[in-house]
């Protein structure tokens, strides 16, 4: 009797023994692994402002995660050029060409016959674009791209929180058709928020 007592309770241990290997141990379970916080970041994220005569807003087929091109957008009505500063941390981000091989961090496809200049002081943009001469003036709807600019992540930036790079706009001004009276007025150009994530 008192033998297939110990036989009975071998068996019970085994058995609780082979039950144990088989959900993988002692009471922790066997989930996945968990992955490190990233501390550093590899994209720029970029919110589209909600307001503004004049907007930079995303170009998402020009745009990548680490370089992010902007297009700006105004309302209806002649334009003969563009000025803008924009500024941004140089720490973590810098201006760049639109497209490789660009000579000029300043892009418009809208002007016929432009004269376009650029040039970046740390963390600033100085950038216009303007019709050449007496060349008539582009007719713009609120799609229209005036001008785009283009910025780059900096290597090894590491996330902070709020991750919020410092994107705002300086002084900036358009110059109205030849026929305007008035030759240049100034804007506000709405910037969205930019971080690094």
């Amino acid at each position: 009797m008192m033998g297939t007592f110990r036989m009975a309770n071998r068996i019970s241990l085994a058995l609780g023994l082979a039950a144990l290997v088989a959900c993988g141990g002692g009471g922790g379970g066997a989930g996945a692994t968990p992955q490190p916080t990233k501390t550093t970041a590899d994209t720029l994220v970029y919110t589209n402002p909600t307001g503004g005569t004049y907007q930079l807003v995303k170009n998402a087929s020009k745009s990548t995660t680490s370089h992010l091109v902007l297009d700006l957008l105004g309302p209806a009505g002649e334009v003969s050029g563009v000025g803008l500063y924009l500024t941004t941390d140089p720490s973590k981000a810098t201006w760049t060409t639109v497209d490789p091989g660009d000579g000029e961090m300043l892009r418009s496809a809208t002007f016929s016959n432009p004269l376009i200049k650029s040039k970046v002081s740390g963390g600033t943009l100085q950038a216009g674009v303007y019709q050449k001469g007496a060349t008539a003036a582009v007719s713009a709807t609120p799609s229209t791209v005036l001008v785009s600019v283009a910025i780059d992540l900096k290597s090894n930036v590491l996330i902070t929180n709020p991750p919020n790079i410092l994107l705002t706009s300086g002084k900036a001004l358009v110059l109205n058709a030849p026929t305007n009276p008035v030759p240049t007025t100034p804007i506000t150009i709405a910037t969205g928020i930019l971080s690094a994530n």
